[in-house]
């Protein structure tokens, strides 16, 4: 028998002991001693998630050591980060190599029971190894960093551009982290005292409290405005100032998921010719990139504020999510 945490319903989480779970040909297990918790499992649990059904064992941004054989996938023992993303391989973006959005697109933790759980089945592909000597809690980061990894490049970033992060958790603050490494100016945009303080230690320059958006980028830009914008916060009052916050000719990144569409100034962005782009999860390479970033310790991630808790702990590391005092809260199965 294994444990698991269970989410049975909204605001519900149950700590069972279930029978060994099956492991499809082609899938190894993977036991997991670092899980961490985003936005995504938070809509979860509050019953906000549009595919996630109770009872689900949520749990998509993964550490932990193979424990079984399967061809391709590194051996038993090792160190790994999971790729949660699970494509239909037959759809035309899946065809053309863009998987990471097919148009079925489904997630381990979301729509097949993830890793709060002593084991969680994978797709031997979906493995990357990575160092031994990395500490779980920045392991853990491997997936949210791959997100701001495929963020950052979809914008194009120019070194000594200024970059605008609108929102500071966890994918704001990597993206952040990411465009300063490639040598970019970077302004935060972050109602929270706690996180406008920790993007200030890391180097940043944060909008002042209480100061409007609009008025805090023009004075930290001479008017100019933002060379690139990353939307973090994924919040209508935030889409109707993004044209107002680019300079002319600017970029747009909507790295954070609306909820429901949401009023943006086409006019203001047609005539200031700014690019408005997507930018969903990541690719395979992007994923090999945070691996080697975390692996040589580049963005320095061990000053990132985080917090481990045991699997019985469950319910206190979503409290510990929501509150937001510490930038990653994890789990630990394997406690």
């Amino acid at each position: 028998m294994i444990r698991a945490a269970l989410w049975t319903g909204i605001g519900q989480l149950r700590l069972e002991r279930r029978a060994p779970i099956p492991c499809p040909e082609g899938w190894v297990l993977v036991r997991p001693d670092g899980v961490g918790l985003c936005g995504t499992d938070m809509s979860i649990l509050n019953g906000r998630h549009s595919r996630a059904q109770s009872p689900l064992v949520m749990g998509h941004e993964i550490t932990g050591k193979i424990e079984t054989h399967s061809p391709g996938a590194p051996s038993p023992g090792s160190r790994v980060v999971v790729n949660p993303t699970l494509a239909c391989g037959t759809c035309w973006p899946c065809l053309h190599h863009l998987g990471h959005t097919c148009r079925q697109l489904k997630l381990i933790g979301i729509d097949v029971d993830g890793a709060l759980s002593e084991l969680v089945a994978v797709p031997a592909s979906s493995v990357f190894a990575i160092g031994p000597r990395v500490a779980a809690d920045q392991a853990v980061l491997a997936e949210p960093l791959a997100v701001a990894v495929h963020a950052v490049d979809r914008a194009e970033l120019s070194e000594r551009a200024t970059v605008l992060i609108v929102g500071a958790g966890p994918i704001g603050v990597l993206i952040g982290l990411v465009a300063a490494d490639r040598g970019c100016r970077v302004l935060v945009s972050e109602p929270r005292d706690t996180r406008r303080q920790l993007t200030e230690r890391l180097g940043f320059q944060a909008i002042p409290g209480g100061t409007g958006l609009v008025d805090g980028v023009g004075s930290a830009t001479d008017g100019v405005m933002s060379d690139v914008v990353f939307d973090c916060a994924a919040q209508p009052r935030v889409a109707s100032e993004l044209s107002a916050v680019t300079r002319v000719r600017g970029t747009i990144v909507l790295a954070g998921l609306y909820a429901a569409p949401a009023a943006v100034d086409l006019h203001a962005l047609t005539f200031a010719e700014q690019r408005l782009l997507g930018s969903r999860v990541y690719t395979d390479a992007d994923f090999r990139q945070a691996v080697l970033t975390i692996e040589s310790d580049t963005l320095n991630l061990s000053q990132l504020p985080t917090r481990t808790y045991g699997l019985g702990e469950v319910g206190d590391a979503f409290a510990a999510a929501s509150q937001g005092d510490v930038l990653k809260a994890m789990v630990d199965p394997s406690k």
